[in-house]
C-alpha cells in the first residue's frame, strides 16, 4: 500500500469507515484525479496547437507562375484609366522615385512616411512575369506603419505597381501594398489607404502630363497655323508681285503699242486724194476725209504708201499727213 492509500485509511478511521469502504473511496478519488489530469493535458495540447497554428497564414507564400503571391492577402487597388500607357508609365515612374510612401506614417506627428526607394523588384512579391510593366517602391525599417492591419513591429513596406495598356487611350493600373515584419515575417496587408493615396498622386501627375500634352498640341497647332498664314501671305505677296509685273508688262506693251502706232500710223491733216502711185499726176483712187487715220506700209522720200481704215491702199504725200497726237 502506497503513501496515498495509507493516508486514506487513516482518514477513514478518523471518519469511522471500515477498511473496504476506505479502499473504494480512495479508488474513486484517484480515478477523478487521473481524469482531471488528462483533461488538463488535452486542453493544454489544443491550446498549444492553436497558438502555433494561428500565424501560419500570415507567412508569405511562394510566388506563382504569374509572378503573384498565392496567399489569402486581398488584392490592393485596380482601375482602368482614360489615359495612354505612355502617360501612365511616366506618372508611375515619377511616383516611385519621389521617396514618399503616401497614405501611411510611423509617428503621429509626421504626415507622411519618407525615405522610400524605387526598386526593380520585391522580396515579397517576387519577379513579375505577367503582361505589362511592373514598378516597385520599398521602405525598410518601418515601425508599425499606419493603415497596415495589426502591424506591431519593425519591417519592410513594399508597393507594387502594374501598368498594362488595353487600348490606345485606356490603361489598366493595379497597386498592391504589403508590410512584412523583419523578425517573425508576419504579413500585414494594407487597408487600401496606401494604394488609393499612391493612386491619387499618380492621377495628379497624369492630369498634369495630359494638360502639358494638350498645351504642346495647341502650341504646335498654333505654330502650324502661323506657318500656314505666313505661307499664304508669301504666296499672296508673290501673286501680287506677279500681278504687278504683269500690269507693268501690260503698261509697257501699251506704251510700246502707242509708240508703234505713232510710228506706223498717221493722221490726214485735211481732206486729201488717195493716189494710185507716188506721183502728183497719178490717178485718184478716192478722197480721204480730214482727221482720218491711215496705216503706213511703204515710206519713200516724199510719199507714204498707206492703207485706210476701210481697207483701201494708195499713196499720200508727206505734207498731207501728221503723226498721231
Amino acid at each position: 500500500m502506497n503513501c496515498r492509500l495509507q493516508r486514506s485509511v487513516k482518514l477513514a478511521r478518523m471518519w469511522g469507515l471500515t477498511g473496504e469502504d476506505a479502499v473504494r473511496r480512495w479508488a474513486l478519488g484517484d480515478c477523478i484525479r487521473r481524469t482531471y489530469a488528462l483533461f488538463c493535458c488535452g486542453f493544454a495540447f489544443f491550446a498549444l496547437v492553436g497558438v502555433l497554428g494561428a500565424p501560419a497564414k500570415a507567412f508569405p507564400a511562394a510566388p506563382s507562375r504569374s509572378g503573384q503571391k498565392t496567399t489569402d492577402v486581398p488584392e490592393g487597388f485596380a482601375i482602368d484609366l482614360k489615359a495612354s500607357e505612355a502617360d501612365v508609365l511616366k506618372a508611375v515612374e515619377i511616383v516611385t522615385q519621389d521617396t514618399i510612401l503616401h497614405g501611411t506614417q510611423v509617428y503621429s506627428r509626421e504626415d507622411e512616411l519618407t525615405e522610400a526607394e524605387a526598386a526593380t523588384g520585391s522580396a515579397y512579391y517576387g519577379p513579375w512575369t505577367g503582361p505589362g510593366h511592373a514598378f516597385y517602391k520599398v521602405r525598410t525599417k518601418a515601425l508599425s506603419p499606419l493603415h497596415f492591419k495589426n502591424s506591431a513591429d519593425i519591417g519592410t513596406i513594399s508597393v507594387r505597381y502594374i501598368v498594362l495598356g488595353v487600348a490606345p487611350n485606356r490603361t489598366h493600373l493595379q497597386i498592391d501594398a504589403i508590410f512584412v515584419e523583419d523578425g517573425s515575417k508576419r504579413v500585414h496587408p494594407s487597408d487600401t489607404t496606401v494604394e488609393t493615396s499612391e493612386f491619387a498622386e499618380i492621377q495628379s501627375h497624369i492630369v498634369r502630363l495630359q494638360r502639358e500634352e494638350r498645351q504642346t498640341a495647341d502650341l504646335v497647332q498654333r505654330r502650324q497655323l502661323q506657318l500656314a498664314a505666313q505661307s499664304n501671305v508669301k504666296e499672296r505677296d508673290a501673286e501680287a508681285a506677279k500681278l504687278k509685273d504683269a500690269e507693268n508688262s501690260v503698261q509697257s506693251l501699251e506704251l510700246r503699242l502707242h509708240e508703234l502706232q505713232h510710228q506706223a500710223e498717221l493722221r490726214v491733216k485735211a481732206q486729201a486724194n488717195l493716189k494710185s502711185a507716188p506721183f502728183q499726176h497719178a490717178a485718184t483712187l478716192q478722197s480721204v476725209p480730214a482727221n482720218s487715220d491711215v496705216l503706213i506700209e511703204i515710206i519713200t522720200p516724199y510719199w507714204y504708201g498707206v492703207e485706210t481704215v476701210d481697207g483701201h491702199r494708195g499713196w499720200l504725200r508727206h505734207d498731207q499727213v501728221e503723226p498721231l497726237p
